[in-house]
């Protein structure tokens, strides 16, 4: 009887490899002949599920995301308005190892996405999937009560996601200065904040 081959567990396997190296050793040092030394799959096979080293980064980008709002949906299970706003940026600010990485991807992706068209609209949709997700946080917070029925939830949400994403840029570029202690603190004034203009 033939083995069952599982694709999905396949391109995920790689992807993670991708995500691991794109973390440790950037994007020019992510050659196909590296990714299959690292995961044991020969060149063949890796060019069999993806098409270019561009799909293999956007793949790992997806990977880490996925990750990541899977730890989001777990914490988030209990919790709804600002609580679950704070807690979800919280979740994924660079402040442990598996963070950090997750956030040195985005970066090397970032770098890509401003040159190339593809990138850059698979970066437009994450930045909007984030709005949304901001957004649904937002609203309940005004249904709440914790923030003013007439707030722009809008710009709060587009306020909020440029934060989040220089604090964590800088956390990444300076992790002596931006402690886990010093990003959440930054992330509770950012919340108060929100309080404050709303």
């Amino acid at each position: 009887m033939p083995k069952i081959v599982d694709h999905e567990e396949r391109r995920e396997h790689i992807a993670q490899i991708v995500a691991e190296m794109l973390a440790t050793v950037g994007v020019e040092n992510t050659t196909i002949r590296e990714i299959s030394r690292q995961s044991g799959y020969s060149r063949g096979f890796i060019e069999h599920y993806f098409h270019s080293k561009e799909e293999l980064i956007t793949d790992a980008l997806k990977w880490i995301n996925e990750k990541s709002m899977e730890r989001v949906e777990k914490k988030l299970k209990s919790l709804n308005g600002l609580a679950a706003l704070r807690a979800l940026n919280e979740v994924t600010l660079p402040i442990n190892d598996q963070t950090r990485r997750e956030w040195k991807v985005r970066m090397q992706f970032w770098g890509l996405a401003v040159v190339n068209p593809q990138h850059k609209k698979e970066q437009t949709k994450r930045i909007h999937l984030a709005e949304k997700i901001y957004l649904k946080y937002l609203e309940e917070a005004r249904q709440l009560g914790e923030i003013s029925a007439d707030a722009d939830l809008e710009l709060i949400a587009q306020n909020l996601l440029h934060r989040i994403y220089g604090l964590s840029c800088n956390a990444i570029l300076r992790p002596n200065y931006f402690t886990r202690q010093k990003q959440l603190e930054a992330l509770d004034y950012v919340m108060d904040e929100i309080i404050k203009i709303s």
